[in-house]
C-alpha cells in the first residue's frame, strides 16, 4: 500500500489540504476559506479527491484521524491511502461481485455469498473492503426505498427498536454496525460510515471486522428479498 500524508495548515485566509506522496510531491492541493480548522470537512474534501484517511487512523488520541503536528501550531497531519489505487479488483468487477453476491442471498445460497465475500477480503486492500461496504449500502439503500415507497434522495432514516430500546443495549455489534452503515451512507453521512469502518476495522477482537461486513451482507440480502414481488416477507 502507497504511504500518503495528508496535511492540512492554516493560512492567513483559511486552510489549505495538501496529500503527499513518498517523494513529498503534491498529490492534491486545495485550499478552504475555513476560519477553523473542520477535521470531518477535511476527511470529506479528500475523500472527493479520491483519497480517505487510514481506517487505523481513528484513534482515540486523533480528532477524526487528524493529529496536530508537534511544533507547528495550526497544522495538522493523517495518514491516507487512495480510494481505489492498486486494488486487484477494479470497480465495475467489484460492483459486478456484490450483486453475484446479493443474488446468491436472496435465493438462500449464503454459503455462496459469504464466499464472494470472503474472496474479496482475502485479495483486497482496506481502501477496496470500504468500497465493498458502501457498495452493500448502495444497494440496501435503493431496496429500503422500494420497499418503503420513498425517494432514496430526500428521505431520512433512523434505527428503530420494536420496545423503544436503545439499539446499543439488544442488537449484537455486527448487527448494529450493519443497521447503522446503511443508515448513514443512506443520509449521506460519510463521517460516520468511515468512523463504523474504522472501528471494525482496528478493533481488538480481530474477527469483529469480517463479522460486521458478513451481517452487512446478510442486512442487504434481506432487504433486496423483502423489496422483490412477491417474496415471503
Amino acid at each position: 500500500m502507497k504511504h500518503l500524508t495528508a496535511i492540512c495548515t492554516g493560512t492567513p485566509d483559511g486552510y489549505r489540504i495538501r496529500v503527499l506522496a513518498e517523494d513529498h510531491d503534491d498529490l492534491v492541493d486545495l485550499v478552504f476559506d475555513w476560519d477553523s480548522f473542520r477535521p470531518a470537512s477535511a476527511g470529506h474534501r479528500l475523500i472527493e479527491h479520491g483519497y480517505m484517511i487510514r481506517p487505523d487512523a481513528r484513534t482515540q488520541d486523533a480528532v477524526n484521524g487528524w493529529r496536530e503536528v508537534p511544533g507547528q501550531s495550526g497544522t495538522w497531519s493523517a495518514p491516507v491511502m487512495p480510494t481505489n489505487g492498486g486494488d486487484p479488483v477494479t470497480p465495475p468487477m467489484l460492483s459486478e461481485r456484490l450483486v453475484e453476491a446479493v443474488v446468491h442471498w436472496t435465493e438462500g445460497r449464503h454459503d455462496e455469498a459469504q464466499e464472494i465475500l470472503a474472496d474479496l477480503a482475502r485479495n483486497g486492500t482496506p481502501s477496496l473492503m470500504y468500497g465493498v461496504a458502501t457498495g452493500l449500502a448502495v444497494i440496501a439503500k435503493a431496496a429500503l426505498a422500494k420497499m418503503q415507497g420513498l425517494d432514496a434522495d430526500t428521505a431520512y432514516w433512523i434505527i428503530l427498536t420494536s420496545d423503544g430500546s436503545r439499539p446499543e443495549d439488544i442488537v449484537p455489534q455486527p448487527h448494529l454496525f450493519a443497521a447503522r452503515f446503511i443508515t448513514a451512507f443512506a443520509n449521506g453521512d460519510t463521517a460516520t460510515t468511515l468512523a463504523l469502518y474504522g472501528a471494525a476495522f482496528t478493533a481488538p477482537d480481530p474477527e469483529l471486522f469480517s463479522h460486521c461486513l458478513e451481517m452487512l451482507l446478510a442486512a442487504t440480502g434481506e432487504a433486496v428479498r423483502a423489496a422483490t414481488p412477491g417474496a415471503d416477507r
